[in-house]
């Protein structure tokens, strides 16, 4: 793989070529290794009909896992990175699999993809373009981050565990400068790293249930109303991970 900076902006009109993690030849290996190691993973985010509605929407599946030695997480959130409720969660009796489903009208998708300590990250924005009424739309994808062969040190699936969730790698351009990860992509970011270390993957790590995704939009107008001030969440470990 090639160190590169960040696409911000590039737009993928055709529904058929949504942002992709790797070039072809590079996925079809990556793709090979996951199937190796037991890892399902469902990076695509695909338009649907809504007959009653009569209006398309984007479907998503969190899904993915790891090893100790390769993972790869496909999770979602709004435009603000914030999480969002899913349609219904998957049981399965299969581990590193799909976790959740999600149905909206517009989504963000995070894709990590690990081997040991070095990551690859997209972060691609997905919107429907309504045509007339009751036609089917079309997906509309931007690039909003993408990194390269990005190093993160701690042994998240092993001794390092607890930092899982709280940091996220390093990525630099080919000049050796560091690359910004977009601040409001930095909580999902750190979700999705959580997944791409967690062995044996059960359950999702991000969209959460209806009634929390309600309660955590409800909390701060609540604590408006009533004349107090909504707590702020607390500090996390550093955004990036310290240069060996």
């Amino acid at each position: 793989m090639t160190t590169t900076g960040p696409q911000r902006g590039r737009t993928e009109k055709e529904p058929s070529r949504q942002p992709s993690l790797a070039v072809r030849g590079e996925q079809r290996r990556m793709e090979r290794r996951l199937q190796a190691a037991g890892i399902v993973c469902q990076p695509e985010v695909s338009i649907q009909y809504q007959t009653v509605a009569k209006r398309s929407v984007l479907r998503g599946v969190e899904s993915g896992g790891a090893t100790k030695e390769i993972g790869r997480y496909f999770t979602l959130c709004d435009e603000a990175g914030a999480p969002i409720a899913w349609l219904q969660p998957i049981d399965s009796v299969a581990v590193n699999g799909r976790h959740a489903v999600v149905i909206a009208p517009g989504l963000v998708s995070v894709d990590v993809f690990r081997v040991r300590h070095t990551y690859d990250v997209l972060i691609a924005k997905h919107a429907v373009v309504q045509p007339a009424e009751g036609q089917r739309g079309r997906v509309e994808a931007m690039v909003l981050f993408r990194g390269r062969q990005g190093h993160l040190p701690l042994d998240l699936a092993g001794s390092d565990k607890q930092m899982a969730g709280q940091i996220v790698p390093e990525f630099f351009n080919k000049a050796g400068e560091p690359i910004e990860i977009p601040g409001e992509f930095l909580k999902v970011l750190k979700a999705a790293v959580r997944g791409a270390n967690c062995v044996g993957c059960t359950h999702q790590h991000y969209l959460t249930a209806p009634k929390a995704a309600a309660a955590a939009a409800v909390s701060p107008r609540t604590a408006a109303t009533n004349g107090g001030t909504a707590l702020p969440a607390a500090e996390s470990a550093p955004d990036a991970a310290l240069a060996v």
